[in-house]
């Protein structure tokens, strides 16, 4: 039920309306920097629009909620592409559109990652949620509202606010340390046995990648977290060489940009505003929008770190 939902408490407000009116299609955006809970409240609205129990809320128990929430649910898609995403998936979306429902109520497209869309891949899309057919109900997924002007302009936006440490029932540097991932600090919860202010040395960064990449677990990200929390602590002591060998690790262990990224960008919310540098690190962040080399711009990101 949406009263389940620790924050946000306008947001769920605003929803439970949106289902008492009743709307026959519709397309909607959710804006907010934390893309987990973006989805968990999409997938939340998306049981509301098909539950079997509530006109205005969802039980969480109905087949519908069900399989909503394991995302196995016939009428449910799931868009997302780490570069964008692709005009054939639009396409294919589309023709999925066209067809009856396959449970005989509402439609739900929830896609993920709005920002990243290219123009002819918004173009594509602009022309489904023009009209929309009766029951479906498109639910875009943003960071921000820097996003094509025509499809900002044919949606229903809401905000959905980071939650709080206290929303969390977590400390704030147990919240930081997770950069306020509200999945994140749901899964160390409960896991329970994490101590996150266990050192793990920098040196150690390549083989914590490559356990990452190996068991995608839970565990090994946060190993990850901790060596590049040794670096930014320790990167006053450190020579130009130890350096080199921190990015040179990063690289022999991480191919993929997608993951790099996440790296720098977990360093940057872990130096956060006690860094002199941290205007420069957000302007070589952009950098990582163009085609760069990797290696040079990271020698150069943790140098200025």
């Amino acid at each position: 039920m949406f009263k389940d939902l620790v924050s946000n408490e306008k947001a769920k407000k605003f929803l439970q309306n949106e289902l008492r009116f009743g709307r026959e299609a519709g397309t909607y955006l959710f804006y907010g920097s934390d893309r987990e809970l973006l989805k968990k409240f999409a997938k939340a609205f998306a049981k509301g629009l098909n539950c079997s129990t509530y006109e205005d809320d969802f039980c969480g128990v109905c087949e519908n909620c069900i399989r909503i929430e394991s995302e196995t649910h016939g009428d449910l898609e799931i868009i997302e592409e780490s570069n964008g995403i692709k005009i054939d998936q639009i396409r294919e979306l589309g023709y999925k559109d066209s067809i009856n429902s396959y449970e005989g109520k509402r439609k739900i497209y929830i896609i993920r990652d709005i920002e990243k869309m290219r123009k002819e891949s918004g173009n594509a899309l602009l022309k489904l949620i023009e009209e929309p057919n009766k029951g479906s109900f498109f639910i875009l997924l943003s960071n921000g509202l820097n996003i094509l002007p025509t499809i900002k302009s044919r949606s229903i936006l809401l905000n959905i606010q980071v939650e709080t440490p206290e929303e969390l029932g977590v400390s704030k540097f147990e919240y930081d340390f997770f950069q306020g991932n509200s999945r994140d600090i749901e899964e160390y919860k409960r896991l329970g046995y994490i101590d996150l202010k266990e050192i793990v040395s920098y040196q150690e960064i390549g083989k914590k990648i490559k356990s990452w990449i190996s068991t995608q677990a839970f565990e090994d990200k946060v190993e990850v977290y901790k060596a590049i929390r040794d670096f930014i602590n320790t990167k006053e002591y450190l020579t130009t060489i130890d350096k080199i060998y921190f990015v040179e690790e990063i690289m022999q262990s991480a191919s993929d940009r997608e993951l790099l990224k996440k790296i720098v960008n977990y360093a940057i919310s872990a130096v956060g505003k006690n860094s002199k540098n941290l205007e420069k690190l957000l302007e070589l962040k952009k950098m990582l929008r163009s085609p760069i080399n990797m290696k040079n711009f990271l020698l150069t990101f943790f140098t200025e770190l």
